[in-house]
């Protein structure tokens, strides 16, 4: 490829992600607007379905829009808008709420769509860059795309236009994510497979071998703690107060430190006066994503995490070496 074509090339790439990053600042103006809240309303308050409907571009990324609704706990169905016109608008039931996407807002198929939706008493938002176009006209809300140009080099190719609309139905689903209260417990109902799945549904207490459990109570030498140290494999030792429940913990770290620093008359010391104090510990009945997220959001990593029963007394570590087992 000629290196001036190449070098012109990526240029108009640059324009095309400038286009979209400046309609998408613009819309911030559209989510602080009343018909925004209204939309969101809308849906909360819809009693049936939400059908997005869409031909061509639209229609794909109105596919995008009902799946991610659905999967936040807000029922959506994607429907194209020819086929809705031969058929399939027998679909829409009359307490669904309908979302109409169209850049120009004068799409025939869709369009004719409305009389149907007006005599049924459907709710209509639409999604459209004239607000003052046919469709603007007919639905009972609008919310424009605020795109002044696509990013295409030529201007045709829905680019600016498709990634706002997408950027819309986000938003829409994040709105109402909040106003559900929706949580990743009903998050993981939706999504059994697959490692996100995995994350979500598998528990601590599934990963772990409770038969493998070093604890040394806070009194005994450090000699003790780095003998079960040695002994489990564990990468760490929980220690307790007299009734069993964890205070701190003694890890290979700690060992190779204070034999690095020399310091080996420790050994012959109380536990308690080595340990790391209020260490980081996690419920049996915590997820694998809530798992890996305290081992790794952290400055300072860690690969064995002791767990606790509901009493905070110690049944187990888990290494991320254990994460990575169960899933794999």
């Amino acid at each position: 490829m000629d290196e001036s074509l190449l070098t012109e090339a990526v240029a108009a790439a640059a324009r095309a992600v400038s286009a979209e990053a400046s309609a998408l600042a613009r819309l911030e103006e559209v989510i602080a607007s009343p018909p925004f809240a209204r939309a969101v309303a809308a849906c909360y308050e819809c009693a049936g379905k939400i059908f997005v409907v869409g031909l061509g571009k639209s229609g794909l990324v109105g596919a995008k829009i009902a799946a991610t609704l659905s999967s936040t706990g807000t029922t959506a169905v994607s429907l194209h808008a020819a086929d809705a016109l031969h058929g399939d608008m027998g679909a829409i039931g009359s307490t669904d709420v309908a979302i109409l996407i169209s850049k120009s807002g004068q799409t025939r198929e869709t369009l004719e769509i409305i009389p149907f939706l007006k005599d049924q008493g459907n709710t209509i938002i639409a999604l459209t860059n004239e607000p003052e176009s046919s469709l603007g006209a007919g639905a009972d809300i609008v919310l424009p795309l605020m795109v002044e140009t696509e990013g295409c080099p030529m201007n045709l190719a829905p680019m600016a236009s498709t990634t706002n609309t997408l950027a819309i139905g986000d938003a829409l689903a994040a709105a109402l994510i909040v106003a559900r209260g929706f949580r990743a417990e009903s998050f993981a109902r939706f999504h059994p497979g697959g490692k996100l799945g995995w994350m979500l549904t598998a528990n601590v207490a599934d990963m772990i071998d409770r038969s493998k459990n070093p604890v040394v109570w806070e009194g005994e030498l450090l000699r003790v703690a780095v003998k079960k140290l040695v002994e489990y494999r564990l990468g760490a030792v929980s220690v307790v107060d007299a009734q069993g429940r964890m205070v701190g913990i003694v890890t290979d770290g700690d060992l190779k430190r204070i034999v690095v620093e020399g310091d080996e008359a420790l050994f012959d010391r109380p536990v308690v006066e080595t340990m790391a104090k209020e260490p980081t510990v996690i419920a049996l009945t915590a997820s694998a994503a809530e798992a890996l997220d305290m081992m790794e959001r952290r400055d300072n990593q860690i690969s064995a995490l002791p767990v606790v029963d509901g009493d905070l007394k110690p049944v187990g570590v888990l290494r991320i070496h254990d994460v990575i087992r169960s899933h794999y």
